[in-house]
């Protein structure tokens, strides 16, 4: 078959299926839709006759079902910044702070600026943070959380494991030991006890 015998042959199926759905919807209510414009008035021999054939080509391996896509749900994004330790004694010492936002990582002393916060004070043990009109609190491994345009929240601390000495065995010292060897046993014995 030439390529014009082709044509002629597409062109004829698009017509007999657009006839077949015009029979079919006037049998089916007495208002049919009418037949889309370009296929309609499109010359027999133009690739615009043969549109009706590639938009409902049923052996296309790669359509796909005629649906609305629902609208993505954005997710809730949550800021985090930890107090990570404060460096630095004497005079100006610096809190270290870690966050995923690049605005509240890095380190700042007492008068400095973190992100929105403004440092107003460091101490070993912690740091006093201001934004807005709120002041908090934060101690060493301490974070603060807020979820997307919410307010900040401190984090407990976590609480210091306190682990307990093993009860110590009373050492045995060979009988053939040196003295300097018992010595240094008796020593350590000792130590452990304490």
């Amino acid at each position: 078959m030439n390529r014009i015998s082709l044509c002629a042959l597409l062109a004829a199926l698009a017509v007999g299926i657009q006839a077949a759905e015009r029979r079919r919807g006037s049998e089916a209510a007495p208002a049919a839709t009418p037949a889309p414009a370009a296929a309609s008035t499109a010359p027999a021999g133009s690739l615009e006759a043969f549109a009706l054939v590639t938009e409902r080509n049923i052996f296309n391996p790669n359509r796909t079902a005629r649906t609305r896509s629902a609208p993505e749900e954005k997710p809730v994004r949550t800021e985090e910044v930890a107090l990570v330790g404060v460096v630095g004694f004497g005079a100006d010492p610096a809190a270290v702070f870690h966050s995923a936002d690049p605005r509240l990582r890095g380190e700042a002393a007492a008068g400095g600026r973190l992100g929105d916060f403004s440092v107003v004070a460091v101490t070993p043990a912690g740091v006093e943070l201001r934004a807005g009109e709120r002041t908090y609190t934060l101690a060493v491994a301490q974070r603060l959380t807020r979820v997307e345009g919410g307010e900040w929240t401190a984090s407990a601390a976590p609480v210091p494991e306190v682990r307990s000495r093993p009860e110590a065995a009373p050492v045995e010292v060979p009988a053939n030991a040196s003295e300097v060897l018992k010595r240094l046993m008796k020593q350590r014995e000792k130590q452990l006890k304490e």
